[in-house]
């Protein structure tokens, strides 16, 4: 199922908020569970990605130090 997250940029300065579709294949989404645990977003403020990694019905930003371990 296609859904959206409620997230907050995580970029210095930009402050942006509010419900964003990840980045990628729409397919992806269709299954009643998801395949995947790592999304990527882009703020239609800074127009800056960030990845994040879904927990439940949530997703939680990954510091650069994290990417490298996932």
């Amino acid at each position: 199922m296609l859904t959206d997250y409620i997230v907050h940029c995580p970029h210095a300065g930009c402050g942006w908020s509010g419900p964003l579709f990840p980045q990628g294949n729409r397919e992806d989404f269709r299954a009643a569970l998801p395949s995947f645990h790592d999304v990527v977003f882009e703020c239609p403020r800074c127009q800056n990605e960030w990845a994040a990694e879904v927990i439940g019905d949530d997703v939680k930003p990954l510091l650069d130090e994290e990417l490298a371990a996932h």
